[in-house]
């Protein structure tokens, strides 16, 4: 997906700080593409933004959690998980789309539908 040098950087650039976790899962996903793998790290990027770290990790919250009222998300928050998105995966979110993500599954799904996009067209 991303060579070795883009990765690099882009760790350095974006990553600095984050648990090791999220570090391994970008190395993961750039060299495999695995949705998994790119889960880990949209949902540890939210993590680590988080005014209030909650005590359950977000990968075995529901879906359904809501990233306002349920984690406390603000705009800070959205900026900065918008911002290293953009780095990390060469997309762009705009402020339309971002008004329409409330949940965790919308959140993955649309960070999701922007890098396969991208996939495919670099392909």
């Amino acid at each position: 997906m991303l060579n070795a040098a883009v990765t690099q950087k882009r760790l350095q650039e974006t990553l600095v700080g984050f648990p090791p976790e999220v570090t391994a899962a970008y190395v993961g996903f750039a060299e495999t593409g695995a949705q998994k793998s790119l889960d880990v790290v949209v949902l540890g990027v939210l993590q680590f933004y988080l005014a209030k770290k909650p005590t359950t990790p977000l990968a075995v919250l529901p879906g359904s959690t809501r990233l306002v009222e349920d984690l406390g998300c603000d705009s800070l928050t959205m900026m900065d998980l918008v911002f290293a998105a953009e780095s990390l995966f060469d997309i762009d979110i705009n402020d339309t789309e971002l008004a329409s993500i409330a949940t965790l599954n919308d959140l993955r799904e649309h960070i999701r539908r922007l890098v396969m996009g991208n996939a495919s067209k670099a392909a």
